[in-house]
This record gives structure tokens, sequence and C-alpha cells, in this order.
């Protein structure tokens, strides 16, 4: 049988564990062919300090899609997170067109405990809300959450009944919703969902660990789309992805090393291989 085929547009960072370098492997574990479509080529992710080389690839990927189209390829489903100008937006828009029937995937990339990222503009969060509206699936944070819906964003813990009112607001504005690391006012943590075509709010609850790991959320997206390719629905999947980033941070934690390289997969990989 032929595996299904994802197309991941996200950064490559040569060194640490985020974007690429935990999508790829956490996808092919589960069985489905990752195709990398690099939207920045960095020597390192952003969460290591120092001169950081980098090579814009907008180019590369507007010609890669030229290619795919011209093999008539697929794809089951195209997963994109962190993006850096208007115009790579329009490319995932362009490659939402390889995949008709297929789960469209976006991690609004923009801020995080509060604050935007430096790069980004209010062209870019702008960008993010239209390109949302055209997604099955979004997976943003708390911050990122409440850009999407024009709110300010500087609250970082919400009662249940906050969680649910946003969650379900994200949901009917753009598409199905899972908020990751979502904090609560009594020192809880859980992802926040919503299935449109239910109606539904639902909880993960997450064992908590005082550490933040680079890539996590890449990870987090990348298994969700597994599960989702699995069949499952999205509250099975958020369960099953859930449980499984939190075993790899564990893991990581114990291991007592530098949180700036990111979480150990390569031997948790097992757990996810059926």
């Amino acid at each position: 049988m032929t595996p299904k085929k994802a197309l991941c547009i996200h950064s490559f960072s040569t060194m640490g564990r985020s974007s690429t370098a935990v999508i790829a492997p956490a996808l092919a574990a589960k069985g489905i062919q990752p195709v990398m479509l690099p939207t920045v080529v960095l020597s390192t992710h952003y969460g290591i300090t120092g001169p950081i080389a980098k090579q814009d690839m907008t180019q590369f990927c507007k010609d890669a899609l030229v290619h795919y189209k011209q093999m008539g390829v697929s794809f089951d489903c195209v997963f994109s997170g962190f993006l850096s100008s208007k115009e790579q937006m329009d490319i995932i828009k362009d490659a939402y067109t390889l995949t008709a029937e297929g789960l469209k995937l976006c991690d609004p990339v923009m801020a995080d405990h509060g604050k935007l990222y430096s790069s980004i503009t209010d062209e870019l969060v702008e960008g993010f809300k239209e390109l949302c509206r055209h997604a099955d699936l979004i997976t943003p944070n708390p911050t990122e959450a409440l850009i999407l819906l024009g709110r300010d964003y500087k609250q970082e813990t919400f009662t249940q009944e906050e969680a649910s009112e946003i969650v379900s607001s994200l949901g009917e504005m753009y598409a199905d919703v899972i908020i990751t690391g979502t904090k609560f006012v009594d020192g809880s943590v859980a992802c926040t969902g919503y299935d449109k075509k239910k109606k539904e709010v639902f909880f993960i609850p997450l064992n908590y660990l005082p550490v933040s790991y680079p890539g996590t959320g890449d990870l987090f997206g990348a298994c969700l789309a597994a599960f989702m390719l699995d069949g499952n629905d999205l509250r099975t999947a958020c369960e099953k992805t859930a449980r499984f980033v939190e075993k790899v941070v564990g893991y990581t934690y114990q291991s007592g090393d530098e949180t700036k390289f990111g979480v150990h997969i390569e031997p948790m990989l097992k757990y996810l291989i059926d």
C-alpha cells in the first residue's frame, strides 16, 4: 500500500530539534511520507544564541510547487508553520490546491507568552488570519488564539469558561481548533479543542513540567496530523498526541540536558511506530 504523503512547509534548522528536524521523523514513524518544503534554511533555530546563518527559500518553494503540479502529485496533508512573508503565505494557499480532500493544518506561528515574535508585522498577522480561514485545522497557542480573534493578547491564564468561549469563537470564525498549552487559574494545563462539525468544546489535561523546549509545537502538529490521517477524530487525535509529547518531554527533562537544543525525539520514536 502506498504511504500517505504530507507536504510540510516549515523552516529548516540544520542544528536543534525544531521544525523539520522533529516533523519528518515523527511522520515517518507513523508510516507517512514527509515531503519537506523549507521556507528558510537556518544554521540553528532561533532558540540558540549567536549569529544565525540563514537563506530565504521563497523562490525555491514556488519552483517546487510548479514541479509538483507538473508531476500531477497530490498530498493527503499540507502542514505549515513558521512563515516570514506574505509571499510565503500565498505559497501555502497555492499548496492547498494539491490536497483536494486532504487535511490542511496551519500552525499560526506568531507569538507566545503574551508577546509577538520580533519578525511578526501587522501584515503577517493579517496574513495568518486569512490563511487560517482556508485551513481545516489550526493549532495556535493561547497568545496566538487571542491575536486571531483581534483581542488583547497579554492574558496568560484563563478560567475554563474563558477558554471555552475563546476556542469556540475561534472555531466558528476559522476551522477546527486545538489551542496548545492553555494555563488555567488553578495551575492546571490542558489542550483546549473545538470540533466545528460537532460544535463541541473539549479539554485534554496535560501533565505540566516547569520547562520549555523549542520544537514541541512542531512535534505536536506533526503527531496530530499523523493521528488524524490514521482516521482518528479530532479529540482522539489530540489525546494521543498529548500523551506522546508528554512522554518525550518527560524523558528529555529527566536527562537534564540544556533545553535550547530541543527534545530527545530519537529514542522515543518507537512509541509512534504501530
